[in-house]
């Protein structure tokens, strides 16, 4: 999580709300529409949030908060370019284990590193 990321609470608003509400529909938590506006709907998708992982549900967006929703920065190691995914989706489902193998292989994936 980048470390930059601002304190966020009710009244609040901007691009970086506009992000959090769109991290929090990614997550189920916000059925509003992304504006950037942080009022009581968002407010209630914090609280939600951090309930349902265990975070102190106060409704203010802070580094504990941030880090939960977006999960740790990718490294190239464990990513792959989405560019990737409709081949790997095909492959996992038509192709044979070999050829799946062969396929994880190709995109930098060891398939039998644990």
């Amino acid at each position: 999580m980048p470390s930059n990321r601002p304190i966020l609470r009710l009244g609040d608003s901007g691009p970086e709300v506009t992000s959090l509400q769109e991290d929090l529909k990614a997550v189920n938590c916000f059925a509003g529409v992304a504006d950037g506006s942080f009022g009581q709907s968002t407010m209630d998708a914090v609280v939600l949030f951090q309930s349902m992982v265990g975070l102190i549900a106060d409704g203010v967006v802070n580094e504990g908060t941030w880090s939960v929703l977006e999960g740790p920065e990718a490294s190239v190691e464990d990513s792959i370019d989405i560019a990737d995914f409709p081949g790997l989706a095909l492959a996992v489902r038509h192709a044979s284990d070999a050829d799946v193998k062969a396929y994880l292989v190709d995109l930098g994936i060891d398939p039998e590193e644990s």
